[in-house]
């Protein structure tokens, strides 16, 4: 028969105090001195005393769930089909469970559904990631819950936002691009009119162009996903005697794109060169290694987790925005036309 376990009672008799004064140790309370808080962590760690979460929760009002949703159909767009979400998820998982907070992943667009599903689930805070609608965002402030939105451009006061510069990233690989020669550029993306994140890219390598006296970009779109870069090589193919470089909104439709084209027997960046956004791990594996603009992902999980932390402390203030400055990273798909 295994031993009992210790109780806040037992660690109270070891320790010559009150249960109640143990108990403020495990809420955290500020109602014992440091040396009385001290006896007692101590305490529990030689007795093995295990936190009961689910009690403390029941006595705080609180969960210590906090939830990231995506507005995506499944796990399978989450984690399969974008490895960046990935790289953000765990380093935002990491910083709350430091903090002592479980992550839980939706994958909600519906406004009725994603009200349903914070309700049933009795969260603390909320990350919600990409393009949702203004009704929406209204309904999570309403229930006061806090949250923080990540590459979101939804024109909403009193509002804490996580992004990185994405026009200045797509400006950074157009001067890239035309200071190396390339006078006819093509984007490939999602589509505009629904990602804001693609459309601001977008912009910022228009804006090179314009410095540049170059042509305005040619535009495809296309998923966000290996699959959507893909098939998108045969109508780029298809002018592959007037392009000479091609950006990419990320680093998956980039990689799909290389993919195809190498397969059809056009070489990169010898026919054409390719940047990407965001700089996955992946980047380095790909044969040519990727050019990309890199926006740090593990920070902005970091950023996005240490704004949510803050929210759920305080409540009554908006933690200010977060920018990430995007840096372009030169490797092997790219080359000089002059």
């Amino acid at each position: 028969m295994s031993e009992k376990r210790p109780t806040i009672y037992d660690i109270a008799e070891a320790c010559g105090v009150s249960a109640a004064s143990v108990s403020y140790v495990i809420n955290n309370k500020k109602k014992v001195s440091p040396q009385t808080k001290e006896k007692v962590l101590q305490a529990m760690e030689e007795m093995g005393y295990a936190i009961d979460r689910a009690a403390s929760n029941l006595s705080s009002g609180r969960s210590s769930l906090v939830g990231v949703c995506f507005p995506l159909n499944s796990a399978e767009q989450v984690f399969s089909d974008n490895p960046f979400y990935s790289e953000f998820l765990a380093s935002f998982e990491k910083e709350m469970s430091m903090n002592g907070y479980d992550v839980i992943v939706g994958y909600i667009q519906e406004t009725r559904a994603f009200e349903h599903w914070l309700q049933t689930r009795r969260l603390d805070g909320v990350v919600m990631f990409g393009l949702y609608s203004d009704e929406t965002i209204e309904m999570i402030a309403h229930h006061r819950i806090p949250f923080v939105l990540t590459d979101v451009y939804n024109d909403i006061k009193n509002v804490c936002k996580i992004r990185v510069d994405d026009e200045k990233g797509g400006y950074l690989a157009g001067k890239f691009l035309y200071q190396n020669g390339h006078g006819n550029v093509a984007f490939l993306g999602g589509s505009l009119s629904k990602s804001k994140v693609d459309a601001r890219r977008y912009n910022g390598l228009c804006s090179a162009a314009k410095e540049y006296g170059a042509r305005t970009p040619t535009l495809y779109e296309t998923s966000t996903t290996f699959e959507g870069g893909y098939q998108m090589a045969k109508p780029i193919a298809e002018s592959i005697d007037s392009l000479s470089a091609v950006m990419c909104g990320s680093d998956i439709v980039a990689i799909g794109l290389m993919r195809h084209l190498q397969e059809m027997g056009i070489a990169i960046p010898e026919k054409l060169s390719v940047i990407g956004f965001d700089d996955l791990k992946e980047c380095t594996y790909v044969y040519p290694a990727l050019t990309t603009v890199r926006q740090d992902i593990a920070r902005k999980g970091q950023f996005a987790a240490e704004a949510l932390l803050e929210a759920i402390k305080y409540p009554e203030v908006t933690p200010p925005e977060r920018v990430l400055e995007p840096e372009l990273i030169v490797r092997n798909s790219t080359k000089k036309m002059n």
